[in-house]
């Protein structure tokens, strides 16, 4: 049997309010307990000091024997009678010699006789208060209390006061009546208030588990509900802090999960995960097609009730689920939007404590493989003639060589020729040395580059750059302006190759100002994994039908331009897995912009 809280306070608080009324009672006995034999000592000491009092008197009237003129003093008796009479608490009350003989009794048949020997009243004085209590409730028990008699400053009797507990019990009744009934009245009020306290208390409690409730359900405004400043407040503000925490976390695997499935949509091949049940959990847009529906609309759905029973998967996962080995790289014929193509299918079960939590079948389309086969052998043929290119670009540039030695040769020998001659023998030269220049720019574009990649300082470089050009420039009117960002991380490249990109591209901006102007430099972040620098001039500008084709080999719009500096310049931007865009208006200037990544 379940007891709820408001039970279990309410059962508490009486417990714990009838422990303080018994302890409370205890303690109020015990004391009464003292009290009341104090004042019973007090009455009994007062009583006897009367009779004493009384007893000197009679002595001094009379004279002769001690024992008879006591004895005969009818004062005296009345006295004794009077005094248990008076008090409450007094049984009797006798005057004995000190051999013990009753001389004066209120109980006239025992005077003469020997007292019996009773308990001092102060002993229950000096007894802890359960002993005190004992005694007194104990049964019916007589005390004394006794006052010495002297006479001539010797010894002569004692007067003995009996105090009975019957008579003490009467008074103590009466306290622990009220006592009793003080317990009777507190328990139902603590019951009650203790009912009360507990609605109080399960009203936040309520709250709190509707609030849990609604945080089950995926609402994480919660803990707003709870009003005060208790420790339910502190409660609801801990529930608070918990909700953002999961609404948090929930929005940063929904992220992950986003990215994941993101990731895993982008791959050429079909990728299936299935739960042990051959449920579908999840499949990427390559494998949407083999599966024939979108994910959508199957997700929890068995494949089984998806594929025809012909279907060439389904018997490949019935072998493997019932042998419990994976398959690798059995070759299906699968349809495809229509039509049937080859995959290379493997199916891969996920263990946990040996125990098979599920399955992930792996589509590749071999067409795909195919084609990528064929680029694989178009680049070795690629690679071949580039190759075979620049053997034969060598072959050429050796006659060049030859060639211009011997016209060299024959400046020297026709140095008094005609000016036709001279004039022949310059054109020859300027075209010698213009084929070299194709050739050269051929082989710098047709050689593999071998990358040395380490951190390079963007800022750095350009302003080296700068300073060199600077100095040649200041003769024709070109100016050089800095917008670099000073906090630009390292880019990872190679720093000769990075040089001579952006010192073509410099100077192709200069060679754009024949009249002069500013060229601005500029560095910044483009997002968080790529850095950007442009060079804008005022130049005069690139034709927008000239504007695509300015990165292909050979094309040039100068005069005596070869039409391989921005195709260089191409080369090294795409080995560095960096992006160049160029924007142009007709006298207006270029800004060339080129985007390399943070590694």
């Amino acid at each position: 049997m379940r007891f709820g809280v408001g039970f279990k306070e309410a059962l508490a608080v009486t417990l714990l309010t009838l422990l303080v009324v018994a302890t409370t009672t205890a303690v109020h006995l015990s004391q009464l307990t003292r009290v009341v034999v104090q004042e019973a000592s007090r009455q009994a000491s007062l009583v006897a000091q009367q009779i004493y009092a009384q007893s000197a008197q009679a002595l001094a009237r009379s004279a002769g024997n001690p024992r008879d003129v006591l004895r005969r003093d009818r004062d005296l008796h009345s006295l004794l009678d009077a005094s248990v009479g008076y008090s409450p608490h007094l049984l009797y009350a006798y005057i004995a010699d000190r051999t013990g003989k009753t001389l004066l009794h209120t109980e006239r048949q025992r005077e003469g006789t020997l007292a019996v020997p009773r308990r001092n009243l102060n002993e229950l004085l000096e007894v802890d208060p359960v002993s005190r209590l004992v005694a007194l409730y104990g049964g019916s028990q007589t005390f004394e209390a006794v006052l010495p008699i002297k006479l001539n400053d010797q010894p002569f009797g004692s007067i003995h006061l009996g105090v009975s507990t019957i008579l003490l019990q009467r008074e103590l009744n009466g306290a622990l009546r009220q006592s009793m009934t003080f317990a009777a009245i507190a328990l139902p009020l603590a019951w009650l208030a203790a009912m009360g306290l507990a609605r109080l208390i399960r009203r936040p409690l309520r709250v709190l588990t509707a609030e849990m409730g609604r945080l089950r359900r995926g609402e994480f405004d919660v803990g707003g509900g709870v009003g005060g400043s208790d420790e339910f407040q502190e409660l609801a503000g801990q529930l608070q802090r918990l909700g953002r925490e999961l609404q948090a976390d929930r929005i940063a695997t929904l992220s992950e999960r986003a990215r994941l499935q993101h990731v895993v949509n982008q791959l050429e091949d079909g990728v299936i995960f299935l739960n042990a049940e051959r449920r579908v959990l999840f499949f990427n847009h390559a494998a949407e097609t083999v599966v024939g529906r979108p994910l959508e609309q199957v997700v929890g759905s068995g494949l089984d009730d998806l594929l025809a029973d012909d279907h060439p998967l389904r018997s490949l996962l019935d072998d493997a689920f019932a042998g419990g080995g994976s398959a690798r790289n059995a070759t299906l014929v699968l349809p495809q939007a229509g039509q049937p193509r080859e995959f290379l299918v493997s199916v891969v079960f996920m263990l946990d404590a040996n125990q098979m939590m599920g399955a992930a079948v792996l589509l590749k389309d071999l067409e795909s493989v195919k084609t990528v086969q064929s680029l694989v052998s178009y680049s070795a043929k690629l690679a071949a003639l580039g190759r075979l290119t620049s053997g034969v670009a060598h072959e050429v540039k050796n006659p060049l060589n030859a060639m211009m030695i011997h016209l060299e040769v024959l400046k020297e020998r026709l140095d008094d020729a005609t000016p036709e001659v001279q004039e022949s023998l310059e054109v020859i030269g300027s075209e010698i040395r213009r084929l070299d220049r194709v050739v050269q720019g051929f082989l710098r574009f047709m050689r593999p580059q071998e990358l040395v990649i380490k951190p390079v300082d963007l800022n750095g470089l350009l302003q080296s750059l700068g300073a060199l050009l600077e100095a040649e420039w200041q003769t024709q009117g070109i100016r050089l302006a800095y917008d670099l960002d000073a906090a630009l991380p390292p880019v990872g490249a190679d720093e000769e190759l990075l040089r001579q990109a952006f010192l073509n591209i410099l100077q192709n901006a200069g060679q754009a100002m024949p009249r002069g102007g500013t060229i601005t430099i500029k560095t910044a972040r483009d997002g968080r994994e790529s850095a950007r620098a442009e060079i804008v001039d005022e130049g005069e500008g690139i034709a927008p039908e000239d504007l695509e084709r300015i990165f292909k080999l050979y094309y040039t719009t100068k005069p005596d331009g070869s039409g391989i500096g921005l195709s260089v310049v191409y080369r090294i931007v795409q080995v560095h897995d960096g992006m160049i865009d160029v924007q142009s208006e007709l006298d207006r200037g270029t800004t060339v912009a080129v985007r390399l990544p943070l590694r």
